[in-house]
Formats: structure tokens, C-alpha cells, sequence
């Protein structure tokens, strides 16, 4: 008899994701609170922070490495993330102000905006937050940016990129 997986309608077969890890039955076939499910974010990951800035239409907002675990997620420039190869899940949180409307901001994925990334707001010179999270893949020594997409100039009031490798 297969071992149960209660989260997957009670199957260990078939095309579910993630795959369950199993340990040792206590309690015969389908042990219950035996059964593990893998993890879909690996142990590495990158955060960044970015300080007060004025940024033109076009530019990549000035991020800095607050923290890191692993190789995958290098702080190469204060603009720029470098990224291994792989599956990645990516959020930004911007808050921010200008005259200029809308205002808009998305990654920058080796040279080419991430449409999935976009993020507008019409704020009409109020200080108003924006915020995204996508998941994509990238080829090895792939480069991220946040870029204003606004048609001028923004106020950074704070910002932040979270940054978690997926296991593939």
C-alpha cells in the first residue's frame, strides 16, 4: 500500500508539486503526521533596502544588501542584483511620490522589462506605496534592476526587493 499524502488528496502519485519527502511509519501505511512535504523555496535569498532618493525616468532605484544566505544572490553595483541560473521569486515594495502620473515601476531582467513585474499607481503627488511579486526564470550571471518607469522624475521615500531562489 502507497503512503498517504493528506495535502494531495490523499495520493502520493501522480503530478503534484512539491513532492513529499517521506520518513520512517510508525503507524503503518499512512502515518499522518510522518509524512513531509518539500519545501518549494531553496535556503538561499537576498533582501535589499533602499535609502531616500530622487530617481529620473528610466533609472534603476538605488538598492543596498541588507541581508543574504547562499550564492545565488549577489549585490554587485547599488543597483544591481546578480542572479545564478534558476527559478526565482521576486517582490518589491516602493513607496513613493511624484507629480508625474502614473507612476510605474518594474524589473529589469537582463536588459528587457518584466511586463509581469508592472506596477502603476496614480498618486497625483501623494506619498503612496506600490508593491509586485513574480516568479520567473533566469539563465546563469542574469542582472535585475528596479526601474522607474514613470514619465518623470519620483521621490523614493523607501523601498525594498526580496529575492528567494526556488528549488528547481
Amino acid at each position: 500500500m502507497p503512503n498517504c499524502n493528506v495535502n494531495f488528496n490523499n495520493c502520493c502519485a501522480g503530478p503534484y508539486y512539491p513532492r513529499p519527502i517521506y520518513r520512517q511509519q510508525r503507524r503503518g501505511s499512512c502515518g499522518g503526521a510522518n509524512n513531509i512535504i518539500n519545501p518549494v523555496r531553496s535556503e538561499e535569498w537576498g533582501f535589499f533596502v533602499g535609502q531616500t532618493a530622487t530617481v529620473a525616468s528610466g533609472e534603476a532605484l538605488p538598492i543596498f544588501l541588507s541581508g543574504s544566505v547562499g550564492s545565488a544572490v549577489k549585490y554587485t553595483a547599488p543597483d544591481t542584483i546578480n542572479l545564478t541560473g534558476g527559478s526565482y521569486q521576486i517582490s518589491y515594495s516602493v513607496t513613493a511620490s511624484a507629480t508625474a502620473t502614473p507612476v510605474e515601476f518594474a524589473f529589469e531582467v537582463n536588459g528587457v522589462i518584466f511586463e509581469p513585474s508592472r506596477s502603476t499607481a496614480t498618486i497625483n503627488n501623494t506619498t503612496q506605496s506600490l508593491t509586485n511579486t513574480v516568479i520567473f526564470t533566469v539563465p546563469s550571471n542574469s542582472i535585475i534592476r528596479l526601474i522607474n518607469l514613470t514619465g518623470g522624475v519620483v521621490n523614493i521615500v523607501r523601498s525594498n526587493v526580496a529575492v528567494t531562489k526556488l528549488l528547481n
